[in-house]
């Protein structure tokens, strides 16, 4: 397999499993929320923060970087459509990455200093915004992820 194979397939992989875990939680976990009390809320969310922050940002990470790279290895190919597709890509994803680092991070610091046995009583109104930037950056994920699919199936495989 060549480097530009590689790549693709690391590419590929680290964006749909970062887009899965966003979407998963778009459809499932994102309807609970609003059900729960203050207090289940706010230990749901900081036991999953404290298992996904291990993970989700060297998996973000990952996408980003391997997204790059297969970019600037097509890059002597602007004039095709892979190119520009992995343009618009890596472009969703930075977005997505910088909506996360100035609204979600900040909100996600602030919910672990929060007790659930004493919760702030604006708890959803600080929370909220983090649920649009998350639609809005799961939205972001889908469609990379979809430009890389098609950047790879349509215009990389041989013989296209």
């Amino acid at each position: 397999m060549s480097i530009l194979g590689a790549v693709r397939v690391v590419a590929i992989l680290s964006c749909g499993l970062f887009t899965g875990f966003l979407f998963g939680d778009l459809i499932g976990t994102a309807f609970a929320r609003p059900k729960l009390s203050a207090s289940s809320f706010i230990q749901q969310q900081q036991i999953i923060h404290v298992h996904v922050v291990r993970i989700l940002p060297a998996l973000t990470l990952t996408a980003i970087a391997s997204a790059l790279v297969w970019l600037i290895l097509v890059r002597a190919r602007w004039d095709k459509a892979e190119f520009w597709l992995m343009a618009l890509a890596v472009g969703a994803m930075a977005f997505a990455f910088a909506l996360t680092l100035i609204v979600n991070f900040p909100i996600n610091d602030q919910l672990m200093t929060w007790n659930p046995a004493a919760p702030p009583d604006n708890f959803r109104e600080i929370w909220n915004p983090w649920e649009t930037a998350h639609k809005v950056r799961t939205i972001l994920w889908m469609a990379a992820f979809a430009l890389e699919a098609v950047a790879l199936g349509v215009f990389a495989l041989p013989n296209r």
